[in-house]
């Protein structure tokens, strides 16, 4: 099992030319604040823009992140989570992403940017699942 399956992230694929994916939020996503912890945000959008470059890439390719920056802006205490994906600009070596977390209400929980090395690479379980 791979991280974001144990941590119950499900993967919508590709909608409307955005990677998504979902989360239903679980007394373990909480911090001791009892709101959604930041890192739950944060691997949400690190697989989404990453899964969004991926699907970009031709076969035998994959991606390694460089950098994220988010921004959180309202908590979460409950309820499902949808985070999206969008492959900006691609270069040889390079692609940029943008993405952000919706509550249930479509209310902007977080955003990020993020730079991600292109890779070769003979294993990519995620491409079979987008």
């Amino acid at each position: 099992m791979d991280f974001t399956a144990y941590l119950g992230i499900e993967t919508r694929g590709l909608v409307d030319g955005a990677f998504v994916l979902e989360l239903a939020l679980e007394p373990r996503h909480l911090s001791v604040a009892e709101r959604a912890h930041g890192g739950i945000l944060f691997t949400l959008l690190d697989t989404a823009l990453g899964r969004a470059v991926i699907a970009e890439l031709p076969a035998g390719r994959g991606c390694a992140t460089v950098e994220l920056k988010i921004n959180y802006f309202r908590p979460v205490r409950e309820g499902r989570l949808r985070a999206s994906g969008r492959c900006v600009q691609r270069t040889r070596s390079l692609a940029y992403a943008e993405g952000d977390v919706v509550n249930e209400e479509g209310k902007l929980l977080a955003r990020a940017t993020g730079t991600f090395f292109l890779t070769d690479t003979l294993r990519q379980p995620d491409r079979e699942r987008i």
